[in-house]
């Protein structure tokens, strides 16, 4: 399945996956294709009351595993896997786009 995809999209599916960010999108992605995406931050970022127990409750419950994520968690897995890494965060969410597999990555 390597290389067939122009494009993988991962939006708000990561918190719901436990660990570390997942950065197997490089291998099945097709030369020139981008990985995209968008995931919710965890307790460290700007949640109102509302979102604070979500977070807190969701992840008590194993729904979500996002708890600990911030900005960093994302942006240093894609730029151990990506040569162009694009990580914005707006409000509690993160935005990523990445392209060009790192070659140990291939």
């Amino acid at each position: 399945m390597r290389g067939r995809f122009d494009s993988v999209s991962l939006f708000y599916l990561l918190r719901c996956l436990p660990g570390s960010f997942p950065t197997e999108a490089s291998h099945v992605l097709a030369p020139g294709g981008v990985v995209c995406g968008a995931t919710i931050l965890g307790r460290a970022a700007p949640h109102n009351w509302f979102g604070r127990t979500l977070v807190d409750v969701y992840s008590r419950r194993g729904v979500f595993g996002n708890a600990s994520d911030t900005k960093n968690n994302p942006e240093r897995a894609l730029r151990a896997a990506f040569a162009e890494v694009t990580v914005e965060q707006v409000g509690v969410v993160v935005l990523f786009s990445a392209r060009k597999p790192s070659p140990a990555r291939l």
